[in-house]
């Protein structure tokens, strides 16, 4: 496949699965109030963790976890078993659009904190910068979900971008030794019984399976985060990093989107302040990326 191509396709591809990662708060509306925050969760880790099994078993992917490995496993469990409950809670309770913008910057502090605080990497001028936009856009929108919405809404979203950045950052001590999809397979594990065992405690419908629109949704769900992340390890196979960084950052104009032409959402000046500043943000790092990788390039 000649070079134009291979990018091509694998622009395509993140973008795919950016659509598809947007879409969870589709997914999650039309969900509803018809499961428990943590039924969900857990029923919904439970069938992903079937469907990836046979693929990570017949590739031999299934291995021993090293003893060295355990802590860092231990703390990224940890985290990952809090990524499911949070935002669904948050998605039905606020806008889309706002619950993805402080999920999203939340995260992306995170990840920042946790890389300068526990995996040492360097603190840069862009890295800075990034980090203060990012709270600024934050605060935008921050206050005005408090101001539409109830603390706990806004409180989910920013709990659950917590446990994503931790999710991300920590699986970087595992991911040089332990397939991508292996991880990921053992994250869906953790959810089964953390979540199973608060939606028992908290007293949760335990719903059998049926053909009723709401597991027809559920199935959707999960769909869309099986395609999601397969695509965007394969499409990250065939772009830069950098490039296929601004890419995902779709994910958040996909999100928005939906919101306005399903849900008739709105959006405030604060609001879209506050998102411009946190895509700037995100994206700032990728931008610099490029631009010196071009212009190392360009005057080779």
């Amino acid at each position: 496949m000649e070079s134009g191509m291979k990018t091509t396709r694998g622009v395509a591809l993140v973008l795919i699965s950016a659509l598809m990662f947007g879409s969870y708060g589709i997914w999650s509306r039309l969900i509803g109030g018809n499961f428990g925050i943590f039924y969900q969760g857990w029923t919904r880790a439970l069938i992903i963790a079937i469907i990836l099994f046979p693929f990570l078993y017949f590739a031999g992917k299934i291995i021993r976890i090293e003893k060295s490995d355990w802590k860092w496993l231990s703390v990224y469990l940890i985290f990952t078993s809090l990524t499911q409950a949070p935002i669904f809670y948050a998605f039905n309770h606020m806008d889309i659009g706002s619950a993805t913008l402080l999920f999203f910057v939340t995260m992306l502090l995170t990840m920042y904190t946790v890389g300068f605080v526990f995996l040492k990497e360097k603190i840069t001028k862009v890295k800075a910068l990034s980090f203060l936009l990012a709270i600024a856009g934050m605060c935008l929108v921050f206050s005005f979900s408090l101001a539409a919405f109830t603390l706990l809404a806004a409180l989910m979203a920013v709990l659950n971008g917590v446990a994503s950045g931790g999710e991300v950052s920590f699986s970087k001590k595992l991911s040089d030794k332990y397939s991508p999809l292996y991880i990921t397979w053992l994250s869906w594990l953790i959810i089964i019984p953390t979540n199973g065992l608060m939606s028992v405690f908290l007293g949760e419908t335990q719903h059998l399976p049926s053909f009723d629109i709401v597991w027809l949704y559920q199935l959707g769900y999960v769909a869309a985060g099986i395609i999601g992340f397969w695509f965007v390890i394969y499409g990250f196979k065939y772009v830069e990093a950098s490039i296929g960084g601004l890419l995902g950052l779709f994910e958040i104009i996909f999100s928005i989107t939906f919101g306005i032409l399903i849900f008739n959402e709105s959006l405030t000046g604060k609001v879209v302040a506050g998102g411009l500043i946190i895509v700037l943000a995100a994206a700032a790092p990728h931008l610099f990326s490029f631009w010196r990788k071009d212009t190392t390039f360009s005057h080779s």
